[in-house]
């Protein structure tokens, strides 16, 4: 991440396309789509578009609702209300928008298109990174 500030356009985090995964797929499908792309988050999406977004808690939440894993289904515990942010924002602004809505996932668009999702891992390091050099160390 050298060279990257918190003032800087969250899109510049934005690396790997977007994880998807249909609304009809088992939950044990999105939890290894969810190990197999190294992921916590994936954009639901079906012939109208994004449907939602499924997480590492959404499979959490099914286990301890001891769900069958492969009779459930991701669009009964994807989240509907997709929380984003245009590429253009602040790596700060995206973070605040992250904490306020109480999300470790973000989904980036262009133009309201989906084109990728940051995680606060990759915000934390962003801080750290600035920090650091802050710091001189």
């Amino acid at each position: 991440m050298l060279g990257v500030s918190l003032n800087d356009p969250i899109g510049r985090l934005v690396g790997d396309p977007v994880a998807t995964i249909r609304p009809t797929a088992t939950l044990r499908e999105a939890a290894h789509a969810l190990a197999a792309d190294a992921v916590g988050l994936l954009v639901v999406v079906d012939a109208r578009g994004v449907r939602g977004v499924f997480s590492e808690r959404d499979v959490v939440t099914a286990i301890a609702d001891d769900v069958d894993l492969d009779d459930g289904r991701v669009r009964d515990y994807a989240t509907s209300d997709v929380i984003q942010v245009e590429e253009a924002a602040s790596i700060l602004d995206a973070a605040a928008t992250m904490s306020e809505a109480q999300v470790r996932h973000l989904a980036v668009a262009r133009r309201g298109v989906i084109t990728g999702v940051v995680s606060m891992r990759d915000v934390v390091a962003v801080l750290l990174e600035e920090r650091h050099v802050e710091s001189g160390a």
